[in-house]
Parts: C-alpha cells; structure tokens; sequence
C-alpha cells in the first residue's frame, strides 16, 4: 500500500467549505491514519480569504458598523491543524478528472498567474453568485464589504428605492431598510404571483407582504427588471419584463444567485448548472470516484443553511469510506447518509421586531421569529463559525450550534 501523501481538495471557503473542512481535519483524517498508512493533507481553494456571513447581509445593510462582524478571516481557525492543512488564494477556472488537476488563477485582473493543484479526493463547494456582490463573495472579501458600506451610503441620500426580488433576500433586505429610514419610497418587486414563492406554505408570503404593508413598502408581484443602466444624474433606470421603464435613486437586485461551476465538465451538471449528487452519499454522480459536493452548489440543496450542516457528517463518511475501501479497518466509522426535510424551515426577519416563518408545515408567529432570528440575524455566531464549532463532534446534530 502506497504512503504518499493523499490530497484532499476542497474548493471554496465559506460555510460550506469551511465546515467540510473542520469535520475532515477532525474526524476522518485521523480515523484514516489509524487504519491505513496513508498521509493526508487538506488544502482549501478560495478567491477570499474571508468568511462572510451572508445571512446577515441584509441587516449589515442597514446598520454599516455591522460590516466588520459579518466578515471575518478564517487563517486562525486552521493554524492548529498545522501541516494538515494549506490554503490557496486563487479562483479555479479549469478541472481535468484524467489527470486529477485543478488550475487556479490569481484574484485580481491583472494576476495572470495560473498553477495546478492535484487532487485524490475533491471536494466542491463553490457555492452560488448573486447578480450582486451584496448577497455573495465576488473574489476578496473586500468587493461586497464595500458594496455593503456604498448601498448603506446610498441609501441614506436616495428618496426612491427600488429592490428586485420576492423571495426571503428581497424580504429581509426591504423590511431593513424600511424599518431604519423612515420616509422612503420603496418598492419590492416580485417575479411571481407572491412573495416567498420558493414556500409551499402560501400564507407565509401573504403574511409577508402584510408586514412589508405596515412598514410603508409596496409591492409588485409578476415583474421582473431585465436591465439596469446609471443615468447622467446618478439614478439608475431600470427596463422591466413588461416593456415599461422605471427611473430610481437606489436599485438593489436581490434575485437569486449562478451556481459557481463554469469550470468543471459540462456532464456533472443538471440543467440549472447544478452539479449532479446522489442525494444521501452526496458522491457527484457522473464524476470518477473521489469526487463530491455539497451546499448551494449541490443539485441535491434546496440552499438553505441546514442543506449544507445536515450533509457535513455523511459526505465525512462518504470520503472515509472511498478513502479506506481496501484497507482492513480496525475501528470502522458508523456509516452516515444524508435525509432532506421534504418540509419547508425558514424564518425571515422583516425589520428587527419580527417577520414570518414556517417549520413542520406550520406557520410561525412573528414572536418567535423575533425571539430566533430578527434581533440579531446570527450574526453574533460568526466566529463559531468560522471555527467549525458545531464538528467537534463526529456526530452532528439536527440543527447548527
């Protein structure tokens, strides 16, 4: 049996990336070790070397001194793991399963660097794009926490407002802005029939839309912005799907986000350009052996937080397995198989006093969403994050500590 080192790849840094990689750093790598001779070493590919905490964007959004708690660097959390561990800055444009090869680039335009990282196990979780740097990392941490700190100082100057997207993004984000600057004119618009249209529970939308009533935002369901251009006077007009034009002070898009895999082979993609997962071993189907995904990016995510921490313990499991298939192992690990909620689980702050929400089929009062989500957004849980809190333990709980 072979003892060179096994390199483990995992591509992105955020929630997903960084939590895969604690869990593996923890648990299997060790449990590898103890029963074959095989040396393992992780390193994280990434454009940022910052966490950043999207959830609490839209509140970020509103109160600007927030910026620096949502962003946070992640070096320090991975320093105890020692040879372990490598980071990469770079963004990977290009993948060869023949050779087992990832190329990466540098981050900025001008950086024309390119190197090759090998892989014997890849891990992708690259996550999505938004249309706008507000909701996701585009490159360095820096591009969206100014994007944050500009949208706030734009705000605050702006008597029209204009926010695209219905779902929990559009919501949120309308609701903060509503709430911390009074007088404005907002409005929200919806692609669908209602508001929170990815819920089957429709009265959580209704509810929604109630809310944002009460706080002086209005709503437009069925329309969409198919272009938006700066004018000379420093507004923005915007072309909507019904042919009319609508000219504003502030236009933030909140509409969904592109899966990151414009770089990987065109047959390990469904047709939203998701990458293909067996759903309980979160193996890429159509790849060679070795190679998974998980969160956002992953056919199997319905892209909420729970996706990505409900499917850390089985992929771990899933890459122990592969990795000591022909090794007689002495201490087997308890095998682990991701189950999705088929139910619905969201809780969207509108304002920080309350909101809506559903779990189990039910519809939440705006109390307890208050009382878990909209005082704070989360984002006091930051560092655990960044410090993959929640894997300590091999066996992961239902909900995120």
């Amino acid at each position: 049996m072979s003892s060179s080192t096994h390199n483990i790849v995992v591509l992105g840094s955020n929630f997903a990336g960084l939590a895969i990689s604690h869990y593996i750093l923890r648990h299997i790598i060790p449990s590898v070790a103890s029963n074959t001779d095989k040396k393992c070493k992780l390193t994280i590919v990434s454009p940022s070397t910052h966490y950043f905490f999207k959830v609490g964007a839209p509140r970020a959004i509103a109160r600007p001194e927030l910026v620096s708690k949502v962003s946070m660097p992640f070096a320090g959390a991975f320093q105890d793991y020692g040879d372990l561990y490598a980071f990469v800055q770079g963004e990977a444009i290009a993948l060869d399963p023949s050779t087992k090869l990832v190329t990466v680039k540098g981050v900025t335009d001008t950086d024309e660097n390119r190197i090759q990282i090998p892989y014997d196990s890849l891990i992708i979780a690259t996550g999505t794009t938004s249309a706008s740097p507000l909701w996701t990392l585009h490159g360095p941490h820096t591009v969206t926490s100014n994007a944050i700190c500009d949208t706030n100082a734009a705000i605050s100057k702006a008597n029209t407002i204009l926010i695209a997207g219905g779902g929990p993004t559009g919501v949120e984000t309308a609701g903060e802005i509503a709430y911390h600057w009074h007088g404005k004119d907002i409005t929200l618009f919806s692609g669908s029939t209602r508001l929170l249209s990815n819920l089957s529970h429709k009265g959580v939308g209704t509810s929604a839309e109630s809310h944002l009533r009460r706080l002086k935002v209005k709503t437009v369901h069925m329309a969409k912005v198919t272009s938006a251009s700066k004018t000379a006077n420093g507004t923005t007009l915007v072309e909507l799907n019904n042919g009319t034009t609508r000219e504003v002070d502030l236009y933030i898009d909140a509409t969904g986000g592109t899966p990151n895999t414009s770089f990987l082979p065109a047959e390990w993609l469904d047709t939203r350009g998701s990458v293909i997962t067996d759903p309980e071993t979160l193996r890429v189907t159509s790849a060679p052996a070795s190679v998974y995904a998980i969160g956002d990016v992953a056919s199997y995510s319905k892209r909420n937080v729970l996706d990505v921490h409900r499917a850390i313990a089985p992929l771990g499991y899933s890459l122990w397995a592969d990795m000591t298939k022909k090794a007689k192992v002495k201490a087997p690990l308890a095998e682990k198989v991701y189950k999705q909620d088929p139910g619905d689980f969201q809780f969207v702050p509108i304002g920080p006093k309350g909101g809506v929400g559903t779990a189990f089929g039910w519809s939440v009062p705006s109390f307890m969403v208050w009382l878990a989500k909209s005082r704070t957004f989360f984002i006091e849980k930051v560092p655990a994050n960044v410090a993959g809190a929640s894997y300590t333990n091999i066996d992961v709980s239902s909900i995120p500590s």
